[in-house]
């Protein structure tokens, strides 16, 4: 009693989920921007504190990167939002990689490149297996959109973080800024949920949040 019809287990619930996403896919921007979806376009984040910024990518070509790892897990703490860690670890993929040095495969990355990556991939891993029940979500997060970002600069094409991102989505099912995020992850190459992430992440998105903006600008007719 009381059981939507959404959530029932019948397949008139699964006919109408399936609807429900079809129109609201409808209504949804049709390509993402050209380019890395995770890596050329910054998120929006207001005034929040993330890495430095600059010119290429929103990245400063002056950042010591020898500081990345610290100061990368300095600013993913529990109460740092979804928005924000996708932009902090969005740049630091770009510092890890040296501006995607290795992006076109005509200059290879070095081994500074493929260290620092691996070292902050590695402190990613290990924040999850220390994770308290209150924060194995975002630990989970970070681990799966850094690697999935760090796969999309063609550092190491084996790397693929997009199940830590589906397993964060179970644990947040009501986060339309994960599905946000899962959006992006699943357009390129495109999976097959890349819809209804898409999907749910507009219709999670209030007028005027930076969700909403950041939809606008990485998404287009």
């Amino acid at each position: 009693m009381g059981e939507s019809i959404f959530t029932m287990k019948n397949p008139l619930a699964s006919v109408l989920r399936a609807f429900a996403v079809l129109l609201f896919a409808a209504l949804l921007p049709l390509a993402v921007h050209a380019g890395t979806p995770l890596i050329c376009h910054p998120y929006a984040i207001g005034d929040a504190p993330t890495l430095p910024g600059g010119s290429w990518k929103g990245a400063d070509p002056s950042y010591d990167r020898t500081n990345l790892v610290r100061d990368t897990l300095a600013l993913l703490t529990p109460s740092t939002p979804v928005l924000v860690r996708m932009e902090t670890l969005r740049r630091a993929a770009i510092y890890a990689t040296a501006n995607m040095r290795g992006w076109n495969k005509s200059t290879p990355y070095t081994t500074e490149d493929r260290k620092i990556a691996g070292d902050l991939l590695e402190q990613l891993r290990l924040r999850t297996t220390t994770a308290t029940d209150q924060t194995r979500d975002l630990a989970l997060f970070d681990l799966g959109f850094f690697t999935e970002t760090l796969r999309q600069t063609n550092l190491d094409p084996a790397l693929d973080g997009y199940d830590l991102l589906l397993k964060v989505a179970e644990l947040r099912p009501a986060d339309a800024d994960v599905q946000f995020a899962l959006a992006l992850a699943s357009s390129w190459p495109k999976r097959r949920d890349y819809t209804a992430h898409l999907a749910q992440a507009t219709a999670g998105a209030k007028p005027g949040t930076l969700l909403a903006a950041n939809l606008q600008s990485h998404f287009s007719h």
